[in-house]
């Protein structure tokens, strides 16, 4: 199933006990904000536990629905690209709010936001809420300015949570979060293009990297890479062959090999542990 939206901005909510749409993808954008309820969120066959406060982004590319156990109110706030990109001035401001829309490694887990946060959140989108309740204009500046401050703070926060906690270099930031988001295209991740990306000399970019994150490029690629595989060992949904397609490896036994190296068992073992500990 595929839903579709031609405008450029809706808002809406639902108080549910059952979720009205099953498993499916969208040819629009979408942040869902929980103001209450409790269950399950299922994207990319993952399953994130949700409760009052979280927050969820989707993208076209995304599969998803939600399971619910608690009766649940859900906000909306749905929009196509070209929201955020109307103009020539707004395609160079906003457009790392498409690319955190897009970052598949932000849909494998729930942000981690703290009750202070919450707060901010809670207080920034129920304006939002209140004022979709009455008129709602697509070209409002104020209720642009609510939504870039909504996006503003989801990447500031979860660009912290990608960081070791002892760095928090403002180009460390910006590194980190270029890795996570290209982590799926490894041409990408090359010295040459990284140090250009970041008006770094490509000799010295080893030496720069490793005196803020504490360890090299390639370990905390690897890392990263490892996490994900593990991610998608947990979810059952994915076998073998695809975590190895999805991340760039020729085939299973270049992926097996890899993680072996790094763990010291083998993938299937790591699943089959998880199979045995699980209730």
């Amino acid at each position: 199933m595929r839903k579709k939206q031609f405008e450029p901005l809706r808002i809406s909510e639902f108080i549910e006990d059952s979720f009205h749409l099953p498993p499916h993808e969208q040819n629009y954008y979408e942040l869902v904000y929980i103001r209450s309820g409790r269950g399950t969120h299922v994207i990319n066959k993952f399953e994130l536990n949700y409760e009052r406060g979280d927050i969820f982004l989707i993208c076209p590319a995304d599969m998803h629905y939600f399971k619910i156990e608690k009766k649940t109110h859900f906000l909306f706030i749905l929009f196509t690209d070209g929201y955020f990109l109307q103009n020539k001035r707004n395609q160079k401001l906003y457009s790392w709010v498409m690319e955190l829309m897009s970052d598949k490694g932000l849909k494998e887990r729930k942000l981690n936001i703290d009750e202070h946060y919450r707060l901010i959140f809670s207080h920034v989108l129920e304006a939002v809420r209140l004022y979709a309740d009455t008129a709602i204009s697509q070209h409002s500046d104020w209720l642009f300015d609510q939504l870039i401050a909504i996006f503003g703070l989801y990447k500031q926060i979860s660009e912290a949570q990608r960081l070791p906690q002892q760095h928090e270099l403002y180009s460390d930031r910006s590194i980190s979060a270029y890795i996570h988001r290209y982590i799926f295209s490894p041409e990408k991740l090359k010295v040459s293009i990284l140090a250009q990306k970041f008006n770094i000399a490509p000799s010295y970019f080893g030496i720069y990297f490793k005196k803020n994150f504490g360890t090299s490029l390639r370990s905390y690629i690897n890392t990263y890479r490892i996490e994900l595989i593990e991610n998608r060992l947990k979810s059952k949904a994915y076998t073998l062959k695809q975590i190895a397609a999805e991340l760039g490896f020729t085939d299973e036994s270049h992926l097996s090999h890899f993680y072996k190296r790094a763990k010291g068992f083998s993938p299937l073992y790591y699943r089959t542990q998880l199979i045995k500990s699980s209730p």
